[in-house]
């Protein structure tokens, strides 16, 4: 507007020299709010296709965890019908009375016999993916305490239950693992308070030093938010004194 002025104000108002003042302000102010227009809406796009990339990521991941919660109770699977054929071979030992031979056959798998997997919770699935970590967790001596009542039959898709159980599951270990030995921990707890309600909540010990990640990377916490979020529910995360605690609460 400034540029279109004349030198002598006493002239802006003289015959067409006011008209054009007017009309380049006012082209002037439309340019800059098509400028901000188009600002608007290739931001407003952007931020669409980041969010379509972050809930497609979490998808991926989320489709990830179930492919290998499959894959473990294929496994399970596996190893119970060879299992079954182990029987077979002790019970043909024992009745025709080849009993050096049935021991020495023991002994091999004595280590397997001895060490029986507690069932945790009623539902195969929940069950077989807390047995997977229970095994990680003796394996870098973590105490997990198990406090799972859940039915057989659950009110969500068993994977999405799951892959929740597991993305914190596995935080929880990467972030005791950094502590010593006798300072490790993690407790576990689901139930129902009523049929329409879910509770889960995972607490374990870390490293409360700065720098120290308290859910190990981090990463899982994204997807598992994710699906309280599409079921309205709520999720907590708290801190307090080297301990971690992420408290869920579904309804339906």
């Amino acid at each position: 507007y400034v540029f279109f002025l004349p030198r002598d104000p006493s002239i802006v108002l003289c015959e067409r020299v006011q008209s054009v003042a007017v009309l380049a302000v006012l082209v002037s102010l439309l340019l800059v709010f098509l400028l901000l227009y188009a600002l608007y809406c290739g931001g407003h796009e952007y931020l669409a296709r980041l969010k379509l990339t972050q809930e497609n990521h979490l998808l991926a991941m989320e489709s990830q965890r179930y492919q290998e919660l499959r894959a473990y109770v294929e496994q399970t699977r596996v190893l119970r019908h060879d299992f079954r054929q182990h029987l077979h071979v002790i019970c043909g030992l024992a009745e025709t009375g080849r009993l050096e031979e049935l021991k020495n056959y023991l002994r091999q798998y004595e280590g397997e016999l001895s060490a029986p997997r507690p069932t945790i919770c009623a539902n195969a699935a929940l069950d077989a993916i807390a047995g997977h970590y229970e095994l990680l967790s003796r394996r870098a001596h973590i105490p997990v305490k198990w406090q799972i009542a859940l039915p057989e039959t659950l009110p969500l898709p068993e994977e999405e239950l799951c892959m929740m159980l597991g993305n914190l599951l596995e935080n929880a270990l990467r972030a005791s693992e950094s502590l010593p030995e006798e300072e490790r921990r993690i407790d576990v707890g689901a139930q129902m308070p009523s049929p329409a309600m879910l509770a889960l909540s995972v607490e374990n010990t870390y490293d409360p030093r700065p720098g120290a990640t308290p859910a190990g990377d981090g990463i899982g916490l994204a997807s598992v938010k994710a699906v309280v979020q599409r079921y309205g529910g709520g999720m907590t995360v708290e801190t307090d004194g080297g301990v971690f605690r992420v408290n869920i609460l579904l309804s339906f």
